[in-house]
């Protein structure tokens, strides 16, 4: 029997991100991985993608309690279709399921744990 296990939510300003990027120039490398950073960079508004990256991060890191887990050790990838799916540690992460959202002001990610 599958059980839910937890739950993170997060919401973040797209421009907190942007200014944090720009004021810190490691921020971006210290964060996400090297195919997210290429990802977004590709993207006509990335800063959304970053955010919205950012935030699945955050919502993940709050479903596993916090649990010594590094923000760079979550990441977020698409399928062919386009769903999000997460990575922890360098593996597909399975058991965790995700949904992004963002508009031009903020993005937002839920992360929901079954095992």
């Amino acid at each position: 029997m599958r059980t839910l296990s937890g739950v993170g939510l997060d919401v973040i300003e797209i421009d907190r991100i942007r200014k944090l990027a720009r004021r810190n120039r490691r921020f971006l490398s210290r964060v996400f991985t090297p195919q997210e950073v290429r990802y977004c960079n590709s993207k006509n508004e990335k800063w959304q993608h970053f955010a919205v990256r950012f935030a699945a991060k955050e919502a993940v890191w709050k479903a596993l309690s916090r649990g010594g887990v590094r923000l760079k050790n979550i990441s977020v990838a698409r399928n062919g279709q386009g769903k999000p799916y997460v990575y922890l540690n360098g593996r597909k992460a399975s058991h965790i399921h995700i949904s992004l959202s963002h508009s031009q002001k903020y993005a937002a990610a839920v992360a929901v744990i079954i095992k």
